[in-house]
């Protein structure tokens, strides 16, 4: 067949074939696509994924990443890829899939550092990495991929919970606006706005991990005058002592630690844990 497609194809190309690396394409595509169904968007609940080519491979699609969709089996039937179902309305309309590519650009960046510093280090691409985690009998999620990764053989205990890190901007972009954005008429640059910009109050301060007396841990998001806050748990929903109010006063939290700029939050793996 590849040389029916290619006659003076040889060695390596004709080795490798017309499929290599899309495995490593397909963990691209499941990721990019935040291990969802784009049709159903996870409502169907169904936990077979599969890779959708928009433009259908019939009509001479291609395997980039902007031609494929991650869908789950419930979606992605026969009578869908027909006029009137769902897959071929992105075909009419040639819809093509992206995401922002800035995570990427900081990846590459940290990666030519690391082998910069550690010159001895290899490559290790997610296809290889899916099987080798599937012989551990590991779940698809970033820190078992760091496991699987480092070359053991043999898991001895499973962790239960994970450490998680993210920027925190402590200042609304708002303010620093030059041009009004869609919807407002003139720039939000009055001075007045600094009043929203509250970073601490008796003794507690924007980021702050702390605790509930029920427990629960979170980060101070915000603050609500002088004495009340709000706070966010590591999944992003807030805490609240009661099931009405978000506010929660400060007289009642205990400061754990102080993180300035950094998110540094503790997350159990069951809820971590990617579909």
């Amino acid at each position: 067949m590849a040389k029916m497609k290619q006659p003076d194809i040889t060695g390596l190309g004709y080795q490798q074939g017309d499929k290599y690396g899309y495995e490593t394409t397909k963990q691209y595509v499941l990721d990019r696509d935040n291990y969802t169904c784009q049709i159903c968007h996870g409502k169907t609940k169904d936990p077979e994924l599969k890779i959708h080519h928009i433009i259908y491979r019939s009509n001479g699609g291609t395997n980039q990443v902007s031609n494929l969709l991650t869908v789950c089996a419930t979606c992605h039937t026969q009578a869908n890829h027909q006029p009137g179902g769902k897959l071929y309305a992105l075909l009419a309309k040639k819809f093509q899939s992206y995401r922002s590519l800035k995570g990427a650009t900081f990846m590459n960046i940290l990666r030519r550092r690391l082998f910069k510093a550690f010159p001895e280090a290899k490559f290790q691409y997610g296809a290889q990495t899916t099987l080798d985690r599937a012989k551990l009998d590991l779940p698809k999620a970033h820190y078992n991929d760091a496991v699987t990764i480092s070359g053991i053989q043999k898991i001895a205990q499973r962790p239960t919970a994970v450490v998680m890190f993210h920027q925190f901007r402590k200042k609304k972009c708002s303010l620093h606006e030059a041009t009004a954005r869609k919807g407002r008429k003139i720039p939000n640059i009055m001075s007045k706005r600094n009043a929203k910009n509250k970073k601490f109050s008796k003794g507690f301060y924007l980021n702050d991990y702390v605790q509930l007396p029920d427990g629960q841990k979170g980060n101070v998001s915000g603050f609500s005058g002088k004495i009340k806050c709000f706070v966010k748990a590591g999944d992003g929903y807030y805490l609240a002592i009661s099931s009405k109010y978000k506010h929660i006063n400060l007289s009642i939290l205990k400061v754990i630690r102080h993180q300035n700029n950094w998110n540094v939050t503790e997350i159990e793996v069951k809820t971590h844990q990617m579909a």
